[in-house]
């Protein structure tokens, strides 16, 4: 049966967002020309056009299509356990695993940042931000009790966190300094569940 128009501007339209997403993971944003898009996707400049007004259009979509997010949430949501210690675990595995298979993703952000200067981000935060909050909401029916953080704190601490561990991985990998045991994921999740301080240990003058 023969594809309908509107099937092959979806299939087109598909074409040069994979098209635009290898090259600019290759060789950067700035770097990459809309011909050399047009070539890899085998179509013309103009059909392009028709799809996308900028290349920065393109870039937007290609943020949010390709970003591990989409992996990542469901993984969050069907997270095992009985209490909020358990769902932290079984989320920051999910997590860290995840990325380890999007070796891309280091590329996609720098290039958000450094040639962006993260101008897109707000609009990726707003697009994650509804399931993170999900995520919350699960917790707060699991046993254990979380303590008073603004919720945007407390999902921004808990990415940030294991983001971190997922980057200084890659950076610390061949350097002989860390073991398996001594770079453990488990230790990322205890410091992030109970802080570096000894049981009882209180800071001078703070009163905590």
């Amino acid at each position: 049966m023969p594809r309908s128009s509107r099937e092959k501007s979806i299939e087109t339209r598909i074409r040069i967002l994979e098209a635009a997403y290898r090259l600019f993971i290759e060789n950067g944003y700035n770097a990459t020309a809309m011909r050399a898009i047009s070539k890899v996707a085998g179509v013309t400049v103009g059909a392009i056009y028709n799809h996308f007004q900028t290349k920065e259009d393109i870039w937007r979509e290609v943020l949010r299509t390709k970003h591990p997010y989409h992996e990542l949430f469901p993984l969050f949501l069907d997270a095992k356990g009985e209490s909020i210690a358990q769902i932290v675990q079984s989320v920051a595995h999910g997590m860290v695993d995840e990325l380890r298979k999007r070796p891309d993703y280091l590329n996609l952000m720098f290039i958000e940042i450094v040639e962006f200067r993260s101008k897109h981000i707000p609009e990726l935060f707003q697009m994650i931000l509804p399931d993170a909050l999900k995520l919350l909401n699960i917790l707060e029916n699991k046993r254990g009790r979380l303590r008073d953080i603004p919720p945007v704190t407390l999902a921004r601490s808990f990415g940030g966190l294991f983001f971190s561990f997922y980057v200084t991985e890659i950076f610390m990998k061949s350097s002989g300094y860390f073991t398996a045991e001594d770079d453990s994921l488990d230790h990322y999740i205890d410091l992030y569940l109970y802080g570096i301080l000894e049981d009882n240990e209180v800071i001078a003058g703070e009163g905590l």
